[in-house]
């Protein structure tokens, strides 16, 4: 591997393997570097954590296919041909004379992409809140002496 360039998540030659857009796959080393580096820091803020000591594997294998597809995604954002069209989320079907047009309200300040497996994994790297104790008293029987009268 050229110049020694790896990531906690994924390496350049991984990277490359993985890719399915040669335009990805054929960039320089140092290219690829840059571009792994803003899919690990969009991770992060995503994430809210970092995870250098991970060991869990199945959490691995989606950082590492998150790192990919952010790196597909943050290159394709990067070119202008076609940008608007492919990151918009918008969909269109046409039937007969008649065509809609969908978009997916995925907005760019939630850190989404509109892909939705990118955005799953993206998503279920999100720390969920823990379920604090929930604190109760229970009043037991009253202590008052009660007098009982007979009569």
């Amino acid at each position: 591997m050229k110049g020694g360039f790896s990531l906690p998540y994924i390496t350049i030659q991984e990277l490359r393997e993985r890719t399915s857009m040669e335009e990805v796959a054929v960039l320089p080393d140092e290219k690829l570097q840059l571009y792994l580096d803003r899919a690990t820091a969009w991770i992060h803020r995503m994430a809210q954590r970092k995870f250098y000591n991970e060991t869990d594997p199945d959490l691995l294998t989606d950082l590492k296919t998150a790192s990919v597809l952010l790196v597909e995604y943050l290159w394709v954002q990067d070119h202008n041909e076609g940008k608007e069209q492919v990151m918009s989320g918008i969909k269109q079907e046409s039937i007969g004379s008649y065509s809609y047009t969908l978009k997916d309200d995925t907005g760019e300040e939630s850190g989404l992409t509109g892909m939705k497996e990118l955005d799953s994994i993206l998503q279920s790297l999100i720390p969920k809140p823990l379920a604090t104790g929930m604190f109760f008293s229970v009043s037991g029987p009253s202590r008052v002496e009660k007098k009982c009268e007979w009569k």
